[in-house]
């Protein structure tokens, strides 16, 4: 709402996935750390939480977004997962109505513009990522530490607007630009995402992230 008063868009950019996400309050057997479950066309991603529950998202590659009706939700996503092994299972058993799930599509936004006047835009109103490197929330909270550093050492609002876009911009782009590359990958056909996964998955995440260790 904010970015289209101030703004006049634009609209987010559909990245080709529809995802479905929910919390259950229990912990797959053997689940420990973030796991992400591959199939033909789709995902399904596990992530321990506090207090034994798990986070799931399960997503599905689409050439066009579509509804998708609450009534009979569940039902449909244990169909469209039902292929998948691991902990996928076990954390479908626990769902146990169409409420616990929330549809939405996966998307991206670029502005070229981050503020006007002195409306300023900051995380996925500003830059929003397809969630494939888990860093929306991170780039919101980063955005804050230095729109706040900025405007205590700038001497007008303008600068300090100025400066807060010229340190964040860099480090957006390359997390933009790593998400949809991982989104890309995700969508290739299992016989080549696998093959490639498997031979060099863990330098590729090592040099997405790499960059992200310095201070912001």
């Amino acid at each position: 709402m904010v970015r289209d008063l101030a703004f006049g868009g634009p609209l987010p950019c559909y990245a080709g996935q529809i995802v479905w996400r929910s919390v259950v309050a229990k912990r797959p057997g053997g689940l420990e750390d973030v796991t992400v479950v591959m199939g033909e066309g789709c995902f399904f991603g596990l992530v321990p939480m506090g207090g034994g529950r798990t986070y799931g998202f399960g997503g599905l590659d689409a050439a066009e977004p579509g509804p998708d009706p609450l009534a009979g939700r569940l039902g449909r996503v244990r169909a469209r997962f039902a292929a998948l092994g691991g902990p996928v299972p076990e954390y479908m058993d626990a769902l146990s109505c169409d409420g616990e799930i929330r549809y939405d599509v996966i998307e991206w936004l670029e502005m070229d513009r981050w503020h006007a006047g002195r409306v300023v835009l900051i995380g996925d109103a500003a830059h929003a990522s397809p969630p494939h490197m888990g860093q929306g929330g991170t780039m919101a909270m980063e955005d804050a530490v230095v729109l706040g550093e900025v405007l205590h050492e700038a001497d007008t609002i303008e600068h300090a607007l100025t400066a807060y876009v010229e340190r964040r911009r860099p480090r957006v782009e390359w997390v933009q630009e790593q998400s949809r590359a991982a989104l890309k990958s995700w969508l290739l056909p299992p016989s080549v995402r696998d093959a490639a996964l498997r031979e060099r998955g863990d330098r590729m995440m090592e040099a997405r992230f790499a960059p992200l260790r310095a201070a912001p």
